[in-house]
């Protein structure tokens, strides 16, 4: 059966067996890439790109005529957001899974972010992304389903999710953690995309996102994750903030803390787009707090 975290209201991590076992209400939604899901997919999943759910699309286009620190940051219109997720079929307290791939970017985790932080009150991650599915001998559909009935969705923001740059520089102030889900060589400044410098917030503790899976391809565990990030058994002061390079691998950091830990760790959606695009803000190449 699926997880008590779900049924009971807030996000958990689904098995296999819970999603084969969801209620007929219930919604999946696959966070991959498109070409990926139109190979195979978990049947009646519907495709959600997390890109579509941006203030602006990241892109060539908009590289050359937007405003790339725009491009991590959640939709601010929030009336588009809510008819996506009517069509969707999706009411606030229907059920949903979302569906990734440990071989991603933590896709799952921005799509179940988004979710979450318009409102949505039952979501989960299915462990093991649909590698594990397809691995389980379960039913695979190439073929996309007739979108549902619509929804009743009604956005309800909950802001306790989601940092904005200026809580970061006042986490940075005040010494709170910071978490970069980001690669080494992104966090040393060795590599950069769509970034306007390179390197990482000072004193943000090295999380790569890659990590975040073990062997098997299923999450990490909850002693796993404490090791990860640093986190005693009876951690004090305010949760750690998540980023990367644009809200996506750490959103799933984010949901992966509430859901083994059980700690409501903000993820700051603008991420190095916006925070490297403001020369006032620092940002360092050197290593320390890295593992």
């Amino acid at each position: 059966m699926l997880s008590t975290a779900l049924l009971a209201g807030s996000l958990g991590i689904a098995s296999i067996v819970g999603v084969a076992e969801m209620p007929s209400n219930a919604r999946i939604l696959d966070a991959r890439e498109r070409s990926l899901y139109d190979a195979g997919h978990v049947p009646g999943s519907q495709h959600v790109d997390w890109k579509d759910w941006t203030l602006e699309k990241p892109g060539l286009t908009s590289l050359v005529t937007g405003n790339p620190a725009n491009w991590g940051k959640l939709l601010a219109d929030l009336a588009p957001l809510e008819a996506r997720l009517r069509l969707l079929g999706l009411s606030n307290a229907t059920p949903v899974v979302v569906v990734g791939t440990p071989d991603g970017w933590g896709e799952e985790g921005r799509v179940a972010w988004n979710l979450l932080v318009l409102g949505a009150a039952n979501v989960a991650l299915l462990d093991g992304g649909f590698p594990a599915w397809k691995a389980a001998g379960r039913p695979v559909e190439r073929a996309t389903p007739p979108l549902p009935s619509p929804g009743t969705f009604t956005v309800a923001l909950r802001g306790e999710r989601r940092a904005r740059l200026e809580e970061v520089a006042q986490a940075l102030r005040a010494g709170r953690p910071l978490l970069d889900a980001r690669s080494p060589e992104e966090y040393s400044g060795k590599a950069m995309t769509g970034q306007k410098r390179g390197g990482h917030v000072p004193g943000a503790r090295l999380v790569p996102e890659d990590r975040l899976y073990r062997p098997d391809g299923r999450y990490v565990t909850a002693g796993e994750l404490r090791a990860l990030i640093g986190l005693g058994e009876k951690p004090s002061g305010a949760p750690p903030i998540t980023y990367c390079t644009g809200g996506v691998r750490s959103a799933l950091l984010s949901l992966l803390i509430e859901a083994r830990l059980g700690i409501v760790s903000p993820n700051y959606d603008g991420s190095m787009w916006e925070w490297s695009a403001r020369e006032d803000l620092p940002l360092t190449t050197s290593t320390p707090g890295s593992r």
